[in-house]
């Protein structure tokens, strides 16, 4: 392991452990927002979109990051370590934000992470005792990106939500946005029709998805649609993780 990689680590992993003292705002632009003892679910969807730049590197030319934080609370984290042979780290997993800090939360043997939302809604790395990295005076900060609409045309994405198939017409209302989307005729229709009909509880009750899929600007309709590549999942309660969380929390 790499002393770089190490620092991000041992910066990351002790971040829960050094919570900050005190209350922390629920995020916003404005300070008239009530102290929250739980995650801020709903204010996760303004900081849904991808940061990225290039981390600073010990041992390498830099670490080129790219952060996509998803309205259904489900992030993915890509590194690719400049001029190494085996570069790539991938992790994927629940984020929640609270207070004006974002945590992704653990992944496989990878710890929690942290970041402070500036006031640029660009994120900084915090360290183990919750202030922002500044080893060596280096910039630890991920900016969001010009292409940070995850619902734009032509965005190629995991989406999850509440499906139905009805009259066959098929829709799906995303989780943490509850942004509406027609599904595309495709050659999954019939699979999706299918396994709609062997999944669902009762006619026109709407099932939980998750699909690979690619955005398609709207023809004659006011909802963008989906052009589904993959069925990824599918289950018959339509419950979105932010649900699950919050009935955890109650």
């Amino acid at each position: 392991m790499t002393f770089s990689h190490s620092l991000l680590i041992a910066a990351s992993g002790l971040c829960l452990l050094a919570s900050c003292q005190g209350r922390e705002q629920p995020f916003s632009t404005g300070s008239e927002n009530a102290a929250a003892d739980k995650d801020a679910g709903a204010a996760t969807l303004p900081l849904a979109g991808i940061y990225a730049d290039t981390m600073p590197c010990n041992d390498c030319q830099g670490i080129a990051t790219r952060l996509t934080l998803r309205p259904d609370s489900l992030y993915e984290l890509q590194e690719t370590y400049l001029g190494r042979t085996s570069p790539v780290n991938y992790r994927r997993g629940p984020w929640r934000v609270r207070g004006q800090v974002v945590t992704l939360e653990p992944s496989g043997n990878d710890p929690a992470r942290r970041y402070s939302v500036e006031a640029d809604e660009s994120l900084r790395l915090l360290d183990a005792t919750g202030k922002p990295m500044q080893a060596n005076n280096q910039d630890y900060t991920l900016n969001r990106t010009a292409n940070s609409d995850l619902s734009a045309a032509g965005t190629r994405r995991e989406f999850t939500g509440k499906f139905t198939y009805q009259a066959n017409a098929a829709s799906l209302i995303e989780c943490g946005s509850d942004k509406r989307y027609t599904i595309a005729p495709t050659g999954l229709t019939a699979d999706l029709q299918r396994r709609y009909t062997t999944t669902r509880k009762d006619d026109g009750q709407a099932v939980f998805v998750r699909v690979l899929a690619t955005v398609q600007s709207p023809s004659g309709s006011a909802e963008e649609g989906l052009v589904v590549e993959k069925i990824l999942e599918m289950k018959p309660d339509p419950i979105c993780p932010q649900e699950k969380k919050q009935a955890f929390q109650q």
